[in-house]
């Protein structure tokens, strides 16, 4: 699993600190420019509304499937990746 962050204005270190105070024990990545606009193309701009926190989850199939708004813990996470793995 891969968490990528949308948030130009954060560091590396900052992310890795909110990983580390949330449970995420998965690998984290920066969005670069190019990327944020890819998923604003997709999804429209409401996605990079951080505060929704926005999330989608990428099958083994490559089907993208939209979460539900707000905020997710680890398990949560982990819970949905095991449900949309099949």
């Amino acid at each position: 699993m891969v968490s990528i962050d949308v948030v130009q204005q954060e560091s590396a270190e900052l992310l890795r600190r909110y990983a580390i105070r949330n449970g995420f024990d998965w690998r984290l990545a920066m969005a670069s420019n190019e990327m944020d606009q890819a998923l604003v193309n997709r999804f429209g701009s409401g996605f990079l509304t951080t505060t929704s926190v926005p999330m989608f989850i990428i099958d083994r199939n490559g089907q993208v499937h939209l979460t539900r708004t707000g905020r997710k813990s680890a398990k949560d996470l982990q819970d949905l990746v095991i449900a949309k793995s099949g």
